[in-house]
């Protein structure tokens, strides 16, 4: 059995995460012709919070902005949703975990979500705050067919990383719901490259020498480039995401998409998926591009 991946949507322009995931996954589910009811598990992948939120999990109010899975009748099986936070690497974590989830027999689709937005929800960009906002999805299906993704391959720091995003408690007063500090100078390029390169040519390995496409994580302007020189990949097989900046969690789904609009995965074989961030940390998984 294989994994594929049967729809990828993107949003933009919204300053809620959690209505840019939900309408990615009502577009990902129109797209691949499928009903909110044939969703058997939604995962959410996103980070920065509307409002702050902690409590309920993200995932199940994407759930329900999405309608997927509101109503239960005697005999089904109810959607699973959670939410999985890993940074940047989040969405690569959500694949590995749905290939476990698609081994079981009830289980025919996972929905991977993303969306990352200032607490603020504010559409205006916020001073000191890296991020684009943006929401994504990827619909997976098991496949008898060829093609489908390999293992998931990490490297990361042995160190305790240091917090990335937080808000300061006892400065937080009344505006607490709607900052948030982002500090990322505890990564540098060299460190995230460094963990990159060893993530990536592990699932390179595994896949094989083929035509690659390099669908690759912004963390900085200049990461996706330095990381195809050293992975001896030729410049036109990098493809990052559309979205200008860093898109996050969401920023391999976009990027993914980027790639096949622009017909860059019609000749290619494998798309390598490669994220890097917070940590520092880094992941990579071979997807192998299924017959057209």
């Amino acid at each position: 059995m294989n994994i594929l991946i049967s729809a990828v949507t993107v949003e933009t322009g919204c300053g809620s995460s959690i209505e840019q995931a939900a309408a990615a996954a009502e577009r990902a589910i129109a797209e691949a012709g499928s009903t909110p009811e044939q969703i058997d598990a939604l995962i959410n992948t996103g980070v920065y919070r509307d409002s702050n939120m902690v409590e309920p999990a993200m995932s199940a109010l994407i759930q329900q902005r999405a309608g997927i899975g509101l109503e239960y009748r005697s005999g089904d099986v109810p959607c699973l949703s959670f939410d999985l936070m890993n940074g940047a690497c989040g969405v690569l974590n959500a694949i590995q975990v749905s290939q476990a989830l698609l081994q079981a027999p009830t289980v025919h689709r996972v929905l991977v979500v993303s969306g990352d937005s200032h607490p603020s929800k504010s559409t205006e960009p916020q001073a000191g705050f890296p991020i684009t906002p943006a929401g994504a999805a990827l619909l997976l299906e098991k496949s008898d067919g060829p093609g489908g993704f390999g293992e998931l391959h990490i490297s990361s720091t042995a160190e305790t990383p240091a917090p990335v995003g937080y808000v300061r408690l006892p400065e937080m007063g009344s505006a607490g719901r709607s900052t948030i500090v982002v500090d990322r100078t505890a990564s540098t390029v060299e460190d995230l490259l460094h963990h990159a390169v060893s993530a990536a040519s592990e699932a390179l390995e595994v896949a094989g020498a083929e035509r690659v496409v390099l669908i690759c994580s912004r963390p900085t302007a200049e990461f996706p480039a330095l990381l195809a020189e050293r992975l001896g990949l030729p410049a036109d097989a990098v493809q990052a995401s559309a979205i200008e900046g860093d898109a996050h969690t969401s920023a391999l789904p976009a990027a993914y998409l980027a790639a096949r609009d622009s017909g860059k995965l019609a000749g290619a074989d494998i798309a390598l998926f490669v994220a890097a961030g917070a940590g520092p940390t880094a992941a990579a998984i071979a997807y192998r591009l299924p017959p057209a």
